[in-house]
């Protein structure tokens, strides 16, 4: 054995140990999934080798992948930027100081490029959003009470590019702007199948103070289990209990100009979803003092339910009822759209009381009135004689809590 050790055909020389040692690390590979980094400030990265992440602009931020790789973090926060990397991070000029622009009004605008062609989903979550609000609820500002005058967020896509117009001739927009104070939320945009399909993020700056963001994007396949099989989720929920609130709902003033799906993610073994309030003003739903209702009638009205009293501000709730089979009793009524100040499926009496569906799948819409809350023409900030209790002159909107009930579907 000795001797076969100090056979010069057997030896290996130390430049074949190097060339052997080189090719071993060489096929080492490792997908590029999300990662943990060790940043107090982007929380996710996704996992490259360092010389990929340089590559691609990225910053190193920890390890990941065994060592054999880096957590990467994008992030960019220059006007006009493009990004193409899954989980980076927007973040306003100067952050994580306010932005402070040069002149106002201004415009800072990002585009969301496809990282790979099947993506479909992109989740923007907003780990920091602070703008000014919107137009404060008074005598003052009837017409345009609600509007995101000064500050506001846009997002269009390739195939969805109408946005929503503020002023005395607002419109709707295929999503709605958002402003105040949304930390912890997040938003869903859809895109199509075309690989240059692309969105774009629209910030509106109207004044020097309340302009800090900070949103990770995330990009999903359409063969992602985490993604909704459903088009059109501004928000979309998963797990068999959450939380569902209305935008700048930490601001205490519901958002006008609002038109967009919750969605919850039906759970295995789950048939039904129940919703319980923790906090609820909506706001009177209609366009003048005799169709606003308030809890206790108004006008002949006993309810704040339906199409015809919740016209303008409301949310909607497909299949709502008291039991899993509807309400009870002699009514024979059954509702989906509901305002006011409490959330119940008959509309009355003044208590909130939970509400289940068993429609699938699981939605809830929040609409609020495109010029104003409550519609051009609200008028319950002045004392109504046929009112039994005028509205607050602040909606703060919804914050509720979801419970998937479980049967066999």
């Amino acid at each position: 054995a000795r001797d076969n050790l100090n056979n010069p055909n057997n030896r290996t020389t130390s430049a074949e140990k190097k060339g052997r040692i080189f090719s071993l690390f060489s096929i080492v590979q490792f997908p590029n999934d999300a990662c943990r980094s060790t940043s107090g400030t982007f929380t996710n990265g996704t996992c490259y080798t360092a010389q990929e992440c340089s590559s691609k602009g990225g910053s190193s931020t920890g390890n990941c992948a065994a060592g054999f790789g880096v957590c990467c973090i994008f992030q960019v926060s220059a006007t006009s930027s493009n990004i193409r990397e899954n989980c980076t991070y927007i973040t306003n000029p100067s952050y994580p100081s306010n932005y402070v622009p040069t002149s106002i009004p201004t415009t800072v605008t990002y585009t969301i490029n496809k990282s790979q062609n099947d993506v479909c989903r992109i989740r923007l979550d907003y780990d920091q959003f602070v703008l000014d609000g919107p137009t404060a609820t008074s005598t003052a500002n009837v017409a345009t009470s609600g509007q995101c005058a000064t500050d506001r967020l846009t997002m269009t896509t390739t195939d969805r590019t109408n946005t929503p117009a503020t002023g005395a001739a607002a419109t709707y927009g295929q999503y709605p702007y958002i402003c105040g104070t949304n930390t912890g939320y997040h938003s869903y945009l859809d895109l199509s199948c075309t690989s240059t399909d692309s969105a774009t993020l629209s910030f509106v700056i109207g004044s020097t103070t309340s302009n800090q963001w900070n949103i990770k994007v995330t990009q999903y396949s359409c063969n992602d289990d985490y993604v909704s099989c459903q088009q059109g989720c501004f928000q979309y929920h998963t797990g068999i209990t959450g939380t569902i609130q209305s935008y700048n709902f930490v601001g205490s003033q519901q958002l006008a100009g609002q038109n967009y799906k919750n969605c919850i993610r039906q759970e295995e073994g789950y048939c039904c979803i129940q919703y319980s309030v923790i906090s609820y003003n909506i706001g009177g739903g209609g366009a003048n003092a005799i169709t606003i209702c308030t809890i206790g009638g108004i006008g002949g009205a006993n309810r704040c339910t339906g199409a015809s009293l919740c016209s303008m501000d409301m949310i909607i709730i497909p299949g709502a009822g008291q039991t899993p089979t509807g309400n009870p009793g002699t009514t024979g009524e059954n509702y989906e759209r509901f305002c006011g100040l409490n959330l119940n499926a008959l509309g009355f009496p003044a208590v909130n009381s939970p509400i289940i569906s068993c429609e699938c799948p699981f939605e809830l819409d929040h609409i609020t009135g495109i010029e104003a809350l409550n519609g051009i023409g609200f008028t319950s900030l002045v004392p109504d004689p046929l009112m039994v209790a005028p509205l607050p002159s602040v909606p703060q909107g919804f914050q509720l809590s979801y419970s998937q009930i479980a049967g066999s579907c």
